[in-house]
């Protein structure tokens, strides 16, 4: 018996507004009939199965599924729920039973677009690994910090009292280069979590592109072409020590994707504005704004979807060397500098990377450094090899230092005797250098702070006279009490 017009059309109505499709099939699994938002889901008109087989329809269309036995339940009595992909869409379908009185007559099948639902749950997922993974990376890099200032303040300390040529100092140098490799790590974990050290300023993207190619070049196959399309006077707000690391990151996973059997790289730049919706290639999801869009493409294999979710992650690496953070280290670099990142992709079409950073400036920080020997610092750490070697640091550029181990301990120095700046750690027990600042403010408002961490310093909140970023060098911390206390620039004598 022919499914009744009017019902048929009533149920159109509501399919339609869901958005979903349906379809009725006989005892033969033939269709008798289909309905809902066909078109728009789907993209074909909407009579294009009726009166064939649910066989031949999975023949001629294909997709994850064969619904084929799925019917076969259905006649039988049983309702089967599943979710499959079909021409690009994520479909939540359920066939059952198509009953008239006790009689089953054949099956009726419902299919639901949850596309967009799967997606935002998708997103929702990543970017609660991505947050914990980013609070790992952050608590990991912290703690690594803190060791590189002892090691790398030891080293200084060390190779400045020992003259050229003395035995043990080429050893002391190796020891200093290889902390410094270490924080470069270290960096890069802090850029991940997007706790890294910011100093936002206007630069132009095109020369420092140049710059990197032409440090690449020895490393780039022969059989790679790079071509740039970059305007000379585009000008973006970012860090320009972290946007180089975006680009080299970007520009080094480009080569390795074409290999020695060589190809494109083409790497473009232009304005672009975003409405703050998110794309479906989005990695970081940029707001509404005005932006400098950077394009680095390659025609190399492309990857996979699975691959596409993971490439960001820290550590994952689908090369037989190399750590895994390069690619983490662009996703937290650009959500600290609030823009956004996209990656379009697919097996054998190649990758292509869109970054999109602020194209707004603003001024450049101040510049003023000074030192003054006959000055006393107190250094607030909780960690007592930091806290040590930071002393010694600045007994050795000629100024005095009293150290406390905790916040509480540094106010009690302060309300008994006269100091001319403080040090203060950002991650303390007890006291937070942030509450800490805020007590020393209401003590002593016009006293220089230097706030010292291995976190970016919007992290804090909190205005310092000066930050210091962990892990830092003596040259580092001589400039940076040079300008907050106030005298002309004069480096000491070295060795």
């Amino acid at each position: 018996m022919p499914p009744d017009t009017l019902a048929l059309a009533t149920v159109d109505a509501m399919i339609r507004q869901m958005p979903g499709i349906y379809w009725i099939v006989d005892l033969d699994l033939r269709i008798l009939h289909t309905g809902g938002a066909i078109e728009e889901i789907l993209g074909y008109p909407q009579d294009r199965h009726i009166g064939k087989t649910m066989a031949e329809v999975h023949l001629e269309e294909g997709g994850d599924h064969d619904p084929t036995d799925a019917h076969r339940a259905a006649l039988a009595g049983v309702t089967v729920p599943f979710t499959n992909r079909y021409r690009g869409r994520m479909l939540s379908s359920t066939i059952a039973p198509l009953r008239q009185g006790d009689v089953i007559i054949g099956a009726i099948g419902t299919s639901l677009d949850v596309t967009a639902w799967r997606t935002l749950e998708q997103r929702m997922v990543d970017a609660q690994r991505a947050e914990s993974l980013g609070v790992l990376a952050g608590g990991l890099a912290h703690d690594f910090n803190n060791l590189l200032v002892t090691i790398l303040g030891n080293a200084d300390l060390a190779l400045r009292e020992m003259p050229p040529g003395a035995a043990g100092r080429c050893s002391l140098q190796n020891i200093r280069d290889a902390a410094l490799r270490a924080a470069e790590l270290t960096d890069q974990l802090l850029a991940y979590a997007g706790r890294g050290s910011l100093s936002l300023t206007r630069l132009a993207p095109a020369p420092i592109i140049d710059e990197l190619l032409r440090i690449s070049a020895p490393s780039m196959p022969t059989s790679t072409k790079v071509v740039v399309d970059l305007p000379r006077d585009l000008v973006l707000r970012s860090d320009p020590s972290q946007f180089r690391q975006i680009m080299l990151n970007l520009i080094n996973n480009a080569r390795d994707a074409l290999g020695q059997r060589g190809g494109t790289i083409a790497i473009a730049g232009r304005i672009a504005r975003l409405d703050g919706a998110i794309h479906e290639d989005d990695i970081v999801a940029a707001p509404a704004g005005t932006y400098v869009l950077l394009d680095v493409a390659d025609d190399g294999p492309g990857i996979d979807g699975e691959q596409r979710r993971r490439v960001f992650e820290p550590f994952f690496t689908t090369k037989s060397t190399g750590h895994g953070l390069g690619l983490a280290a662009v996703v937290g670099i650009v959500r600290s500098h609030g823009g956004g990142l996209r990656l379009v992709s697919a097996p054998g079409e190649g990758c292509r990377f869109q970054v999109f950073l602020p194209s707004n400036v603003t001024p450049p920080p101040i510049a003023a450094v000074a030192v003054n020997p006959e000055r006393t610092v107190l250094v607030i750490d909780d960690e007592d090899l930091v806290r040590d070697v930071v002393s010694r640091m600045i007994e050795d550029l000629g100024y005095a230092t009293i150290t406390a181990a905790d916040g509480h301990a540094g106010l009690a120095v302060l309300a008994r005797q006269r100091v001319d700046a403080v040090i203060v750690d950002l991650s303390m027990p007890r006291m937070s250098g942030v509450d800490l600042i805020a007590a020393i403010r209401v003590q002593q408002p016009t006293l220089p702070i230097v706030l010292c961490s291995g976190f970016a310093r919007s992290e804090s909140n909190v205005e310092a006279d000066a930050y210091l970023p962990k892990p830092f060098r003596l040259e580092a911390l001589e400039q940076t009490l040079a300008r907050v206390l106030g005298a002309d620039y004069q480096p000491l004598t070295r060795r």
